[in-house]
């Protein structure tokens, strides 16, 4: 004790030593002894935490192998590939009438407001309360015309491509009138009204030429002709207008001619609706469905 004393560094570090030697020997004590492999409770047990009901060892089925070996040996499910084939069996299609089916389906019901369910069908009887008639599997088909109204509907659309036309080369006809008339002294914007007033006096001249005008029409035809040549000229004459008051006056006189050329266009529109012949929008005859033209 009295080297220990005197000696206070050396003697704490044989005591460290001391302890050292001795952590060693527990720990390789320990490493000696077999260890278990799962995790274990607070007490001790091999039990598994997450599971403590279970047991280490597997139940063995009737014949001997352990449940966890189908498991293991293959996946757990069968998988059945999809048949991609789109082509009925030769039994379906002997079987099952898909005509006849569509047949039942469109047909009309015989009674008024009361659909039919058919006892023999259960596939058709899924459709028993839907209206018949509103489904077709064919076009619908155009009605019918009587004589006069298909002269006039090919009338319609043989002037109704001419006028068309007419409408898409001067579809800039507004802004070069507008033009014309805040530089009246430029000579190519007068020059551009002249020309689409010529232009519809042609169109007027060729619509007085045509041949193939139904009787019942004929007369409105002729008006609607001259109206065109009629707003062509006075439209042509505009320009040349050089004093104020010769201009207004070249304007109301082109205004009233195109009052009478827009009465005459719509006597033709009216006479179509009154003989029932309408137009369909890939029509020529389009014109005459009162879309917003005219000058």
């Amino acid at each position: 004790m009295e080297w220990a004393r005197t000696h206070p560094y050396t003697a704490a570090l044989c005591a460290a030593g001391i302890l050292v030697l001795m952590g060693v020997f527990i720990v390789a004590s320990r490493a000696a002894q077999p260890a278990g492999t799962r995790a274990t409770t607070w007490g001790g047990e091999a039990a598994p935490l997450l599971n403590p009901t279970s047991n280490n060892n597997p139940q063995a089925t009737p014949g001997g192998m352990p449940t966890t070996q189908p498991v293991q040996d293959g996946p757990p499910y069968t998988y059945i590939a999809p048949s991609f084939s789109t082509s009925p069996s030769s039994e379906e299609e002997s079987s099952y009438d898909f005509a006849a089916f569509i047949t039942k389906l469109t047909k009309e019901s015989s009674s008024k407001g009361q659909p039919e369910a058919p006892a023999d069908d259960s596939l058709l009887s899924a459709y028993a309360y839907i209206p018949r008639g509103l489904m077709s599997t064919t076009s619908i088909s155009r009605p019918q015309r009587t004589a006069l109204q298909q002269e006039l509907y090919d009338y319609g659309n043989d002037i109704g491509s001419t006028i068309e036309s007419h409408e898409q080369q001067h579809s800039n006809t507004i802004q070069i009138l507008k033009g014309q008339v805040e530089d009246r002294t430029n000579p190519e914007k007068a020059a551009a009204v002249v020309r689409i007033g010529r232009d519809l006096q042609e169109l007027g001249e060729s619509l007085a030429a045509m041949e193939t005008v139904p009787s019942t029409i004929s007369s409105t035809h002729d008006a609607l002709a001259r109206s065109y040549i009629e707003i062509g000229k006075n439209l042509a004459l505009i320009p040349s207008a050089e004093r104020d008051s010769d201009f207004i006056a070249a304007i109301q006189t082109y205004n009233s001619s195109a009052d009478t050329f827009t009465r005459n266009y719509i006597q033709l529109v009216s006479l179509f609706g009154a003989h029932g012949v309408t137009f369909a929008a890939s029509d020529s005859g389009k014109v005459f469905s009162f879309s917003p033209t005219g000058f």
